[in-house]
């Protein structure tokens, strides 16, 4: 399967057919090819789309999550291979949209939902490739999108909103409650992983997500 050619033909499918003034297709843009490591795959990242804000720099853009480029993403990826045990190049990392919203689409989440059923079947048939391999759903947009509209990812870190902290009663999107299918972990996208308390978070949900694994 050729993924940058299926993907050109959804998003110029839906560019004709069922696109939205507030946040359009954007075609002057390629399609963002999955990132994949080098060695043999042992994790399985899913982001949004490729659309950061900053508009001139998306034609610098060459693959999923920026990962062929030393930045704080690569770094916080780094840093979830490390408490797994892996390193980056076990890594295959590719979005739920591959191609370019005019403004970031986690502001015009009616879109996303519209968009998202050829996109899924896509990323579907994708991860056909990848049997047993762990999911990681990265940041809230696409946790909702697999899910439920108001899930958010603290939810399954255990946040206690009276203490701030996690209580450890950890858990993941089992696949027969998500649109994937699949079990997948959900984390929060790079700069939330600032705050404190997920910062706090980080290591334990990880050894519980190693622990699930064994």
């Amino acid at each position: 399967m050729n993924i940058n050619n299926e993907v050109d033909l959804i998003r110029r499918k839906l560019k004709s057919e069922n696109d939205f003034s507030s946040n359009p297709i954007d075609l002057s843009l390629g399609v963002i090819p999955p990132f994949i490591g080098s060695s043999d795959i042992k994790l399985i990242i899913i982001g949004q789309d490729p659309t950061i804000k900053n508009v001139a720099s998306r034609k610098n853009i060459t693959c999923t999550l920026n990962l062929d480029k030393k930045n704080a993403l690569r770094t916080y990826i780094h840093g979830i291979c490390s408490e797994l045990g892996i390193t980056i190049e076990n890594v295959y990392a590719t979005n739920l949209f591959k191609y370019f919203y005019t403004i970031p689409p986690a502001e015009t989440m009616e879109v996303l939902r519209s968009h998202l059923k050829p996109n899924l079947a896509l990323l579907q048939q994708e991860l056909e490739g990848f049997k047993n391999i762990p999911l990681i759903a990265l940041g809230e947009p696409v946790l909702r999108l697999l899910t439920h509209e108001n899930d958010k990812v603290r939810e399954y870190w255990d946040y206690n909103p009276i203490t701030g902290k996690s209580n450890g009663d950890f858990k993941f999107s089992q696949a027969i409650d998500n649109k994937l299918l699949r079990d997948f972990y959900p984390f929060p996208h790079q700069p939330s992983i600032r705050k404190v308390f997920y910062k706090n978070t980080f290591a334990k949900y990880l050894k519980f997500m190693k622990t699930s694994l064994m």
